[in-house]
C-alpha cells in the first residue's frame, strides 16, 4: 500500500457504524427490530444455496414501522455497495430500492433503476399468483 493510500473499511465495519448511529437515534423497540432483521437477513443469505440441502425456517416477529424497512434497505445498500451514501427511493408501485448518491443525482440513471425495480416486483408478483394458482388448483 502507497503511503498515501487510505485503507478502505470494510462493510460490515460500515453497517457497524451505521447501526451504533441508529442505536441512539431510534426507538429502543425500533432498534431491536431492526437488528432482528438484518440479523435474519444474513444468515438466511448464509443458507445453503443447493436445492438438496435443507433449509431453516425462520418466521420474524417484528413490528416493522416505516423506519425499520427504510434503515433495513439503508444497511442491504452498504453491505452490497461498501459505502455509506445510500438513498432510499420510490420506485414507484408503492416499494422503495436503494441507490447510490450518483444514481439518485442521476435523473435517467435514476428512472432506468425505478423501472429495473417495477419489472422485478411485476415479475415477482406474477411468480405469486402463479404459484397461488397452482396451491388453489391441488386443493
Amino acid at each position: 500500500m502507497s503511503a498515501d493510500a487510505t485503507p478502505r473499511v470494510k462493510a460490515h465495519e460500515l453497517v457497524g457504524l451505521y447501526l451504533d448511529t441508529l442505536e441512539n437515534l431510534m426507538s429502543p423497540a425500533e432498534y431491536t427490530n431492526l437488528r432482528a432483521l438484518t440479523i435474519a437477513s444474513l444468515a438466511a443469505m448464509a443458507e445453503p444455496i443447493d436445492p438438496h440441502d435443507a433449509r431453516s425456517e425462520r418466521h420474524l416477529n417484528v413490528d416493522l414501522t416505516p423506519a425499520v424497512p427504510d434503515e433495513w434497505l439503508t444497511i442491504m445498500g452498504i453491505l452490497g455497495s461498501g459505502r455509506m451514501d445510500q438513498q432510499i427511493v420510490e420506485v414507484g408501485d408503492g416499494s422503495c430500492t436503494v441507490a447510490d448518491s450518483e444514481v439518485a443525482a442521476d435523473p435517467e440513471a435514476l428512472r432506468a433503476l425505478c423501472a429495473q425495480g417495477r419489472e422485478r416486483n411485476r415479475l415477482r408478483q406474477e411468480e405469486r399468483d402463479t404459484l397461488k394458482g397452482i396451491k388453489t388448483a391441488s386443493s
